[in-house]
């Protein structure tokens, strides 16, 4: 699987060649269903980068994130999700 192809992950086809936004995600403006896909965007981000050995993944969502300007529950329950996985660690 490409980068591309995570549920969260945009594509800005605005100029002459298409280009990935690493944080593009859905949002429901329902707090609780939008902390649950946060989570669930984590964990395929997770599994994405175990699957690809490389953690650089990481940063570019996290960049995104920031970029974008918004933190509301999809950003919490990604960083939450996130949060989890380095305590079992």
């Amino acid at each position: 699987m490409a980068f591309r192809k995570l549920t969260f992950v945009g594509i800005d086809s605005s100029g002459e060649y298409p280009k990935p936004m690493p944080w593009h995600p859905q949002r429901t403006d329902d707090y609780a269903a939008d902390c649950q896909l946060g989570r669930s965007y984590f964990q395929e981000l997770f599994e994405f980068m175990q699957k690809e050995a490389n953690t650089a993944f990481l940063s570019r969502v996290l960049s995104a994130q920031v970029a974008g300007g918004r933190w509301d529950a999809v950003e919490i329950g990604f960083s939450q999700a996130m949060s989890e996985k380095l305590l079992v660690a």
